[in-house]
């Protein structure tokens, strides 16, 4: 049993694979979630339910929180029975992709207890949050970052692990990140349409495409699903939708004239119109195939 005890708020799908692995890791953990088959899914794999999130905090040396949005994160952290308490002493993590002025609203009210937070959301799927090898993108005090209970779960769950600078660093670099992997995304679907539509098998475009300059992680991880048509959401339209545009908020915040990514997410947020939003990121290629006798991934 590892000594570090930590705790979940938001028993997700990337918080409740997390929580999976630091139990598979030898860690008490306990966790806590709205949802009751959330709470019972954890359960039932040996985590310990609390009442409340202030409990998890409470009761955890490190807490994480794993959460949809900044409106949610500010009223977890904030909030009437919030976590942002005189009763608790824990470090977060708060691992969600949230816009870079509600971790300053959190940092400040965490500022004002014996708690200390850092921002470390994570890249990586739901596969990844579940076998530990996430990468995390980590602001907030440089010691807190290097102190033993944060390392150890940070550690346990990520494969790469890269501190970002102070409070706010860590989500502003999640945004920059998804805003370039989703813009790589849709020019890599754009191009495989044009590609279907000149003739060009679509093993074939993947095979080369795949191993030439032309290639992202992006293409790499949603390729073989396009392939399968497969769409079921692993980081779903609308998420991206809502990660790009938080960039977009950050550019006007900085008065930086962030043409490619504003037009990102005018595309993301078309596919969202046309009702892929709750399919995979992957489905943008139907935008682009709507012209075709013949979809992509299809004799």
């Amino acid at each position: 049993m590892v000594e570090t005890t930590a705790g979940v708020v938001g028993l997700g799908k990337m918080g409740g694979n997390m929580a999976k692995h630091l139990l598979d890791e030898g860690f008490e953990v306990y966790g806590h979630d709205l949802q009751p088959e959330a709470r019972e899914a954890f359960a039932d794999y040996g985590g310990i339910v609390a009442d409340s999130g202030r409990d998890v905090a409470s009761q955890s040396d490190v807490t994480i929180t794993s959460l949809p949005n900044s409106d949610i994160v500010k009223g977890v952290y904030t909030g009437e029975g919030g976590l942002a308490h005189e009763s608790v002493e824990t470090t977060f993590l708060e691992m969600s992709t949230i816009a870079p002025p509600t971790t300053e609203v959190v940092a400040d009210a965490i500022e004002e207890t014996p708690a200390e937070i850092l921002d470390a959301p994570i890249t990586g799927g739901p596969e990844n949050s579940r076998d530990g090898t996430l990468t995390g993108l980590v602001g907030g005090k440089e010691a807190v970052f290097e102190s033993e209970h944060a390392q150890d779960v940070l550690q346990a769950l990520c494969a790469e692990l890269h501190y970002a600078g102070s409070s706010g660093a860590g989500h502003a670099m999640k945004l920059l990140n998804n805003t370039m992997s989703m813009g790589n995304l849709l020019l890599a679907m754009e191009t495989v349409a044009l590609g279907a539509r000149y003739g060009i098998d679509s093993e074939r475009l993947w095979d080369i495409l795949g191993n030439a300059s032309a290639t992202s992680v992006a293409f790499e991880s949603r390729m073989p699903r396009v392939l399968e048509r497969d769409f079921e959401a692993g980081f779903s339209v609308d998420f991206a939708r809502k990660d790009v545009g938080l960039a977009v908020d950050m550019a006007d915040s900085e008065d930086f004239p962030m043409v490619m990514g504003s037009l990102v997410h005018r595309l993301y947020t078309r596919a969202s119109d046309e009702g892929f939003g709750e399919e995979d990121v992957g489905a943008v290629v139907k935008m682009f195939e709507q012209e075709l006798e013949d979809r992509v991934g299809e004799e």
